[in-house]
């Protein structure tokens, strides 16, 4: 009887030491991580990870970017969290023995898709919070399904979490200059190009978090690579945008600014429109183009917003009053003649929901310039200021 009691003793101690060494493996560590991260300990997440990542990042810093977390502000994030499944598979081990690869299947909220289906059908056209929770609690929100691999390194006979926060850097910094560069002049062709090599460099680095953004990046260019698309009819959607009451006047800020209508009669709902100011001076033969500038007057984010504001597109039937500043310098804005036409047009993508029709809707003026109270000047020409 003691000898089956000290046998049983041992295959239990045994099971203890396996468990344990399991639980020290990269799988295990792996697994780990994923369970402080979905109890939101934070902390212990921070202190997985190797030697180099904690040197490049305070865990003040940390919270702000936390491998395999949701890219949402803390407002939504514990919700978002909460809704993000994660599925691990077998561990890869290097053949030197020294880093390790652990698949990771994420389900999780499609923050962009979610984001346009609410604004889609809420009527009010204001940002709705409750909504959100709504449909958090229902669980009827589109998901999204991707694969981010937990990357490890053996240090000091320990396996680490490498997040690599240097190498993805240059690139995060890249897609924000990037975004502001495109809202400023959305140009899709060279955007794309942008976004291209932005998600190849993601893809080519074995660091935790870098293949999830990736997935994003290719998310967002594949809406840039339709909406590239959808320029090349630029001739027959621009016949549909109609401007009216084009007019120079004085902005709040005192700076010279055009002002105008945009309507959409083309029949399909607008996702971006680009408005072309080209300075002329002379008059016949001697007409010559001096300065031409760009305004984005319609543009819908490519990320997601946080549920800060509503994200629709110009429905068809819809109008929109614009505004913006003159970039011109003052000596061509004294001597040369405005005009002003669609430079750049496409349409919302087909897998957008989108909110039913109400040809009788006129929004409320988009643009962020407001004119600073003159009185409305007929548009000459067309569209002449």
């Amino acid at each position: 009887m003691k000898i089956l009691h000290r046998s049983l003793a041992l295959l239990l101690g045994c099971g203890l030491v396996i468990a344990g060494c399991a639980r020290r493996a990269p799988h295990g560590i792996a697994e780990r991580y994923l369970e402080s991260l979905q109890a939101y300990d934070y902390a212990s997440c921070y202190a997985f990870l190797s030697d180099q990542d904690r040197k490049e990042r305070t865990y003040a810093e940390f919270l702000t970017e936390i491998p395999l977390a949701p890219e949402v502000t803390p407002a939504w994030f514990r919700q978002v969290l909460h809704h993000t499944h994660y599925e691990l598979g077998p561990e890869q081990r290097s053949a030197d023995g020294l880093t390790a690869e652990v698949p990771v299947r994420i389900t999780a909220p499609d923050l962009i898709l979610w984001e346009r289906t609410l604004d889609a059908a809420n009527p009010s056209g204001q940002a709705d919070p409750a909504r959100v929770l709504r449909s958090l609690d229902l669980g009827n929100f589109p998901k999204r399904i991707y694969d981010d691999p937990i990357f490890l390194v053996r240090e000091h006979h320990h396996w680490r979490i490498a997040a690599g926060f240097d190498q993805r850097d240059a690139v995060v910094e890249q897609h924000h200059d990037a975004l502001r560069k495109y809202y400023l002049e959305p140009h899709y062709d060279k955007a794309v190009a942008v976004w291209r090599q932005m998600t190849a460099a993601l893809e080519g680095q074995a660091a935790t978090g870098s293949r999830g953004l990736a997935d994003q990046y290719s998310r967002e260019l594949r809406q840039l690579e339709q909406l590239a698309e959808m320029q090349k009819d630029l001739a027959s959607l621009s016949r549909g945008l109609n401007l009216s009451g084009v007019a120079m006047k004085m902005s709040d800020e005192r700076s010279p600014g055009i002002f105008g209508t945009l309507r959409n009669n083309s029949g399909r709902p607008i996702d971006a429109v680009a408005i072309t100011v080209t300075w002329y001076t002379g008059r016949g033969k001697t007409l010559k183009a001096v300065y031409t500038e760009e305004h984005p007057v319609v543009v819908m984010p490519l990320e997601f917003t946080d549920f800060e504001r509503p994200i629709v597109p110009l429905l068809p039937g819809e109008s929109r009053d614009f505004g913006f500043v003159t970039l011109a310098p003052p000596e061509i804005q004294q001597t040369a003649a405005p005009y002003v036409a669609i430079g750049a047009a496409a349409s919302t993508p087909s897998w957008i929901p989108v909110p039913r029709v109400n040809t009788a809707t006129v929004s409320k003026p988009h643009a962020a310039v407001r004119p600073a109270g003159v009185p409305n000047a007929s548009s000459h020409d067309g569209h002449r200021p």
